[in-house]
This record gives structure tokens, C-alpha cells and sequence, in this order.
């Protein structure tokens, strides 16, 4: 259960509600007596930012001190909280920031209806069983490597549209981007991405959303401007009033058709592996594959990330290691530097084995980064 609502700082005054799972959702009215404690106890200069009971875990988000969203759910606190920071970015990304303040309430609500959807996303993300739901803040891209023939399309088509902040993704995973886009907040990565996963994937070819960057330029309205070069290929950018969208899929279609075939490679499968996660904490990126069409691999690696690889990264050890045994799976991970590989290999290998084979393959994609 993760369900989200958003108010007013004055007044409480509900701007949207949404609720995701089939359990029962935490009536209206605790969370408005909840509120009204975590408003007085503000203006006693007291803090709250989480509040728990036996079931659920409260978090606060202030959103440029005229909006209160809160996280309710059955999650631990750090994921709710990563979620509502997103949201924030979200409005202040779709609405502007100065705008948020508008006294009128019901404008304020049209406003923001542009948001639900990628909300709702956000939200199925953490209800899910997916690796992203302890990823929430990262980004899950195509291959560690660049694609020098890909990278140098999108350079010219960057010149083409006059922007320095372009991007492609692939079966919704991101292939390609200019360095400045790289270099943008966490955040307004996240949701650039999320936006056109959420709303234009299986619904449009094109898309033209006024836009502001909260991190880069919260005042200055510009365009985030997408299309889709084949089924599953979308590329987009952030640019200014020109050229228009007709101009950019054209654009788009007559510099990338000759490469098509360039946007899903064929990657080496790790020897006797049967999966793996690989986590760049440094960039906040993250590739998965796996091997087999059963979805039991996935879910015991997930299962094995989420419980115990990913006390390496919360401890922020330099340097480590650790194993597991699942039900029909070993398990290893290793971990170096912001780092973190983890390989499930079939139960017949023995942890001897499956230590050699996953320490050559953590060391070819350290190889793969630097190079």
C-alpha cells in the first residue's frame, strides 16, 4: 500500500489524493488530525518529518512552503521519502515555482493535473517488485559502454534542435545522452525520463511539454520536445520556442534511420550466471539482465539486492563482498568504490566457482566504465 496526498501549508486545503494497492487506505480524517499536529508543532519551531505506527510510516514534504505532500505507506522511510522528493521536483518542473504559490486553489488543481499521471507512475514503481522500487532516485540505462555511432547522431541532432540537453531512450531504458544532460540534477534526469515512459510510451509519436528545470533554470519556461524513431525509440530534448515539432521529427527521422540496428545490441552473457544487477551509485544508474524467461531469477536477485547486497551500500564500504543461497539460486555481490554488481548463478555451482566467475565479471564492466 503507498498511497500520496497533497494539501495546502494553510488551510490543509486538498489539491489531489491518490491511492495505489487494493488494501484500505488510511481514512482522510487521521491524516488531516496528523497534519494539523505536524502544522502547530512547526510553528513551535519542532520538526516532524516521519511519524510510524504498527502498520505504516508517515512522511512529510514541503514543497516551496505552500504545498504538504504526504507518503503513507507499509515502506520504509528513505524510499517514501526519495518518492516525495521526486514529486516535488515534479511540480516545480511542470508548474514553476512561482506559480506554486497561487492563492487561487481550484487553478492550482489544473495546474497540477498534468503531474497525475507520472505520479500514478511513480507510484506503481514503488508498489511493485521491481528493482527500481529501491532504485526509485536512479536511472536504468541500455549498457554501461557508449555507442560511438549512436552518440554521434545525437550530437548532430542536438545542433540540429539547438540544445545541449539530449537523450534516447530504449525499451524504456535510457541509450544515449550529451554530457550536459548527464551533468543535470538526479532528479530532473529521473523525471525527464519518467514523463515520456508515463505519457507519450504507448499513447503518442510525438510530444511537445512547456517545462522548467528546478535544479537549472526554475524561472525560464522551456520545451521538452520528444519523438519516437521506431517502436520502443524515442528521442528528446530540452530547447527553446524553435525549431517546431514537425521540424524535429523530420530531423530525427532522417538522421537515425540509417542506424536503427544500433539501438539494441546483443550483450555477452556472463558466463554461467543466470542474471545480474549492476549499480553505478556514483551516477546513479543501473543496468539489469536476464538470461532466462522465468521470472523466479529476477525476483530472488531483487529479493537478494533489497535484503542483504544492499547493506553494502549503506554502510558505504570501500570494498566487499557477500553471498546468499535462494530457493533455486547462489547469490554474489560485490562491491568497490559507489559500485555494486550481484549475479545469481544456478544452485548447482558451489561458492568457490560462482566467487571466480563473479569477480572476472564485476572486473570487465570496472574495465568497460573507464575505458
Amino acid at each position: 500500500m503507498f498511497d500520496i496526498i497533497c494539501t495546502t501549508v494553510n488551510g490543509g486545503i486538498p489539491i489531489f489524493y491518490r491511492k495505489s494497492g487494493t488494501e484500505n487506505s488510511v481514512p482522510f480524517t487521521t491524516f488531516s488530525t496528523l497534519n494539523a499536529v505536524i502544522t502547530f508543532a512547526d510553528v513551535q519551531n519542532v520538526h516532524f518529518k516521519t511519524i510510524r505506527t504498527d502498520k505504516h510510516c508517515f512522511v512529510w514534504h514541503n514543497v516551496a512552503n505552500s504545498l504538504v505532500i504526504a507518503g503513507i505507506g507499509d515502506l520504509n522511510e528513505c524510499t517514501i521519502s526519495s518518492c516525495l522528493k521526486l514529486i516535488s521536483c515534479l511540480i516545480k518542473m511542470m508548474v514553476g515555482e512561482e506559480n506554486i504559490s497561487i492563492k487561487n486553489t481550484d487553478r492550482l488543481k489544473r495546474e497540477i493535473k498534468p503531474c497525475i499521471p507520472i505520479i500514478d507512475h511513480l507510484s506503481n514503481i514503488l508498489r511493485s517488485g521491481s528493482i527500481e522500487k529501491n532504485l526509485i532516485s536512479s536511472i536504468e540505462v541500455q549498457s554501461l559502454k557508449e555507442n560511438k555511432v549512436i552518440q554521434s547522431c545525437l550530437c548532430s541532432w542536438s545542433e540540429i534542435i539547438c540544445s545541449d540537453l539530449c537523450w534516447i531512450i530504449v525499451d524504456k531504458k535510457v541509450c544515449a545522452a550529451t554530457n550536459d544532460w548527464w551533468n543535470l540534477h538526479i532528479n530532473d534526469r529521473k523525471l525527464l525520463v519518467t514523463i515520456i515512459i508515463s505519457n507519450c510510451y504507448e499513447l503518442n509519436t510525438s510530444a511537445d511539454f512547456p517545462i522548467f528545470l528546478p535544479h537549472l533554470s526554475n524561472k525560464s519556461l522551456l520545451r521538452l520536445v520528444c519523438c519516437m524513431i521506431v517502436q520502443g525509440v524515442w528521442i528528446a530534448g530540452i530547447c527553446g520556442p524553435l525549431p517546431n515539432l514537425d521540424n524535429i521529427e523530420i530531423s530525427a527521422a532522417k538522421l537515425f534511420r540509417s542506424i536503427i540496428s544500433y539501438f539494441r545490441p546483443n550483450h555477452t552473457k556472463i558466463e554461467l550466471a543466470s542474471g545480474y544487477i549492476f549499480i553505478n551509485t556514483n551516477t546513479s544508474q543501473f543496468i539489469q539482465n536476464y538470461y532466462y524467461l522465468n521470472t523466479s531469477v529476477q525476483s530472488e536477485l531483487q529479493h537478494f539486492y533489497e535484503t542483504v547486497a544492499s547493506r553494502l551500500v549503506k554502510d558505504d564500504e570501500t570494498v566487499g563482498e557477500i553471498s546468499g543461497v535462494g530457493k533455486n539460486h547462489n547469490f554474489y555481490a560485490l562491491h568497490s568504490n559507489g559500485l555494486t554488481m550481484c549475479l545469481a548463478y544456478p544452485i548447482k555451482h558451489n561458492m568457490i566457482t560462482i566467487r571466480h566467475y563473479a569477480k572476472q565479471a564485476f572486473q570487465q564492466y570496472l574495465l568497460d566504465i573507464n575505458n
